[in-house]
């Protein structure tokens, strides 16, 4: 049984490929799978009160609105005429704790939706 190896020239072309695609893929702001308290995890699905059992108090906490499309249609006035539809936007609360992870890490912001962990990414660095 005869194996050929590729040869070094070919294995640096296709390194090179590699690492060009991969520095030219568009990124997205990821989020985190989940945050670590003191060796316990918080992940999305867990409640207000398991986060603060597990992290205590946020280093700061904001609402912020997000916006939802909302259709609306209306009734028409006159029997030939057709409802309409309207594509309006409203406004959700959502709380967002920051969680201050010591310096020259991240900050962690935990999306709450109705008591809820919706969302966990990461934040601005601290020096």
């Amino acid at each position: 049984m005869n194996l050929r190896l590729p040869s070094l020239k070919l294995l640096q072309v296709i390194l090179s490929m590699v690492a060009i695609t991969c520095a030219c893929a568009p990124v997205k702001d990821a989020d985190a799978q989940g945050l670590g308290c003191g060796g316990r995890l918080v992940g999305v699905g867990d409640s207000r009160a398991s986060l603060v059992m597990k992290c205590g108090q946020p280093f700061a906490t904001d609402t912020v609105c997000i916006r939802v499309p909302r259709v609306v249609w209306t009734v028409p006035l006159h029997p030939r005429e057709a409802p309409r539809q309207y594509v309006t936007e409203h406004c959700e609360y959502v709380d967002e704790w920051t969680y201050h992870r010591g310096p020259g890490s991240f900050m962690s912001v935990v999306r709450l939706q109705n008591g809820v962990v919706a969302q966990i990414r990461d934040g601005a660095r601290v020096p």
